[in-house]
């Protein structure tokens, strides 16, 4: 490729001005390059801007064991990536640029004032700071490479409209392609590809599910509070399972644990597996201590009718959906019941089974499952195995971690690899 006369080599060019992007370029700067951001939006930060429904859940409060695990079978990759750079530096960060955090009991680390676009322009100023050019409506079409041998480098970018950018490290940070109003429309996994990179197949993940059956709808908002949930396959073997709130939705259900389970359920059902969901809806007991409950409580409201008396230990609304679940007759009283209908609402209540017909798409899910193999990529620099001076952090790559903040760490952390020289 031919030079313009006077052009420019930059030190670092980032691709995408997001969470991982902006946080990238201003260390890169701090550390000393040249660096530019291309963003194809008018303005940086608009997915970081409405995460957490605008309170901006920036990290969490728990040791690096429980983020590992948070990440899944993938989350030994990050091990280096968050010992380098943790929670609690991502804390003394925004602290230092005037953003103050308060930490839940669920260990969710969020900004003091509830608002994202204190985040937002702390890392605008952090990279105003360090002096990072950064170009609106830049929309990068590839990256640039040439071959020495059998080796190839990066040796700069083209934006859609025919501009050359040159650069000696390319950092892509271009996000998934949840919530692609914001910007997130997956070109970075085709320009990845584009160099021989794996991508592992996108799925949605921190998303809600659509249900066989049609009950959920006259259900909406209706909670279930701590109950055991379980994801189980045609096999009867149970994926994965977790424990938490649960919330009836129009479609289907939501809420925390459904959230943390979807992107093993998406990934099954993408492969045309069936999967039904188990709720435990008193998982403080076992079938033997259910229906030693339950006896000792029917003879005590023996000519009470079911449904009252059922509705002391689930929500009232849930009780008849819950009694034709189990083939029940809502009107018996507790003296009609059965020793077979007993068994039934002892069965019931320990596994109140749903089936699961879809994920909500893509562009509901808080982020992507799937992305850059991380087979591909160094792990204790974040730069590509494949393409000298390509480096990758943030959503594009292949991890995807539970609500809680384990996403946003991730991005910070593995962009503070990718900025050291």
């Amino acid at each position: 490729m031919t030079r313009k006369q006077n052009q420019p080599i930059y030190d670092v060019i980032v691709i995408g001005g997001g969470a991982a992007g902006m946080f990238v370029a201003g260390r890169s700067a701090e550390n000393g390059a040249s660096v530019i951001l291309l963003e194809k939006n008018a303005k940086l930060g608009v997915k970081l801007g409405i995460t957490g429904n605008g309170r901006c859940n920036i990290t969490h409060s728990g040791n690096i064991e429980s983020f590992i695990n948070s990440y899944g079978k993938n989350g030994k990759f990050l091990y280096r990536a968050l010992t380098e750079f943790s929670n609690q530096d991502t804390i003394s960060f925004l602290e230092k640029y005037n953003v103050k955090v308060i930490i839940e009991n669920n260990g969710k680390v969020f900004p003091a004032n509830g608002k994202s676009e204190s985040v937002v322009k702390a890392f605008q100023q952090y990279i105003e700071e360090n002096n990072v050019k950064v170009r609106f409506h830049s929309h990068v079409e590839s990256i640039l490479v040439e071959q020495n041998g059998n080796k190839k480098y990066v040796i700069g970018v083209k934006l859609r409209y025919g501009e050359t950018i040159l650069g000696k490290k390319i950092i892509l940070a271009t996000g998934g392609l949840s919530y692609p109003k914001t910007g997130s429309s997956g070109d970075g996994y085709e320009m990845a590809k584009s160099l021989g990179h794996t991508i592992v197949q996108l799925n949605p993940a921190l998303v809600a599910l659509e249900t066989e059956e049609v009950f959920a709808k006259e259900l909406q908002g209706v909670p279930l509070y701590g109950v055991k949930v379980s994801a189980i396959d045609s096999n009867r073997k149970k994926i994965c399972s977790g424990e938490g709130d649960v919330m009836f939705t129009h479609f289907g259900i939501s809420g925390p644990v459904i959230l943390d389970m979807s992107g093993i359920i998406s990934t099954r059902l993408s492969e045309n597996e069936k999967v039904d969901v188990s709720i435990n809806l008193l998982p403080g007991k076992n079938r033997q201590e259910l229906d030693v409950m339950l006896t000792d409580e029917f003879k005590i409201s023996k000519n009470k009718i079911l449904d009252n008396v059922l509705s002391g230990l689930l929500p009232k609304s849930f009780v008849p959906v819950f009694l034709e679940h189990a083939n029940v007759p809502i009107e018996l009283k507790c003296n009609q019941i059965s020793r077979i209908q007993k068994d039934k609402i002892v069965e019931t209540l320990a596994d109140f089974r749903i089936k699961i017909k879809k994920t909500r798409p893509l562009e509901e899910a808080m982020v992507t499952k799937g992305g850059v193999s991380l087979k591909e990529i160094d792990p204790y620099t974040m730069e590509s195995k494949l393409v000298k001076g390509l480096y990758f952090c943030g959503e594009v790559i292949d991890i995807d971690g539970k609500t809680g903040g384990y996403n946003l760490q991730a991005s910070f952390s593995t962009a503070h690899l990718a900025s050291q020289k």
